[in-house]
């Protein structure tokens, strides 16, 4: 495949993947999670690569989800309808999921802005080094929506209820010495020390069982995966979009009159 919102160079046992859109801040959209998909597929059986690291080009890492299609003059996009909003969960679930349970280990150069779905990738990388010059943070309540694709309880799962309430609710940047404190981060170093820094790691990492270290890695992921499914928390939320259909009315009004109801699934 040939990617063209990223760069993928191969050293083995390492492949190094750029988000590779630095006019847009290397913003997601639908592009860079389908190459990255397409990616991690192939990678799944290759068992000549132990390592994955993950940058940016430019001076971001990744400024969030790409908004710029969305409200306006012009044609809506998936975000735009119930339906899609729904419907687009399913591929950041995905993502998210299969990131996380790669068999390769998973390292995260921050090397600038790294905010809300910019940020879905350092929180299920493995290890995550930090420049002096990154800034995290989550603004999605800023603009009316909550933090999604199954993010909120994996930060949660890191750097715990408290910081992760402060990070999402009041939308705080963070810079690097404060991501450390929280456990956000591994490591903070100079700017142009990070991609020396990765190395560093992997050739620590190398010298130890690989077989054992994979084990390792999915018994640590085993261990800390958080409850997605708690109905507690997430039945509010159906809740509301259901009655953001025109179903429960329909089904009140078919009710009244003693009718069946007619149903369309909007």
């Amino acid at each position: 495949m040939e990617y063209k919102a990223l760069i993928v160079e191969r050293s083995e046992p390492v492949l190094s993947v750029t988000l590779n859109r630095p006019d847009k801040l290397n913003a997601i959209n639908n592009e860079i999670i389908s190459e990255l998909l397409h990616l991690f597929g192939e990678l799944r059986v290759d068992n000549s690569i132990r390592y994955i690291t993950f940058t940016g080009a430019g001076r971001a890492f990744s400024s969030g989800a790409d908004i710029s299609g969305r409200g306006g003059d012009d044609p809506p996009d998936q975000y735009e309808s119930y339906t899609g909003a729904r419907q687009a969960q399913f591929l950041g679930h995905d993502f998210m999921r299969m990131l996380e349970n790669m068999e390769q280990i998973t390292i995260s150069a921050i090397n600038g802005y790294s905010l809300g779905a910019g940020l879905c990738i350092p929180i299920v990388s493995d290890f995550r080094i930090a420049s002096e010059k990154a800034i995290f943070g989550v603004p999605e309540t800023g603009i009316g929506i909550f933090y999604t694709w199954g993010t909120t309880p994996r930060l949660t799962a890191l750097i715990g209820p408290a910081w992760t309430k402060e990070m999402i609710i009041t939308n705080d940047f963070y810079d690097a010495d404060k991501a450390l404190s929280c456990g956000l981060v591994h490591k903070v170093v100079p700017h142009e020390n990070l991609m020396d820094a990765v190395w560093e790691l992997i050739e620590k990492i190398e010298s130890k069982g690989r077989i054992a270290t994979r084990m390792a890695k999915k018994l640590v992921n085993a261990a800390s995966a958080p409850n997605i499914g708690d109905l507690y928390v997430c039945e509010p939320e159906l809740v509301e979009r259901l009655y953001l259909s025109e179903e429960p009315a329909e089904g009140g009004r078919s009710f009244a009159v003693r009718r069946p109801p007619k149903f369309t699934g909007r």
